[in-house]
């Protein structure tokens, strides 16, 4: 589960770092910058849904697992439509 969680947070990263890279340059970030950027909002929204869920009910199972990324999915395919 451990391991499942980590390649999905990659994920997200991923997902960020394409809006974050936009903004950071339009404000003159270096590259690395950007991507550090990007990592730690990538991080920090798989940190709450993850934090949302274990609260609910103190345990994480797959089914919240997917149900926190599905979220985290649905709220990055909508950034990028309204960005568009």
């Amino acid at each position: 589960m451990f391991l499942d969680i980590i390649r999905r947070t990659i994920a997200v990263v991923i997902l960020k770092v394409t809006g974050i890279f936009v903004g950071g340059s339009a404000i003159g970030l270096q590259l690395w910058q950007a991507a550090g950027m990007a990592a730690i909002a990538g991080v920090m929204d798989v940190a709450q849904e993850l934090s949302r869920s274990y609260l609910a009910d103190g345990k994480l199972d797959p089914k919240e697992l997917d149900a926190a990324f599905g979220k985290i999915a649905a709220k990055e395919s909508s950034d990028k439509e309204t960005k568009s």
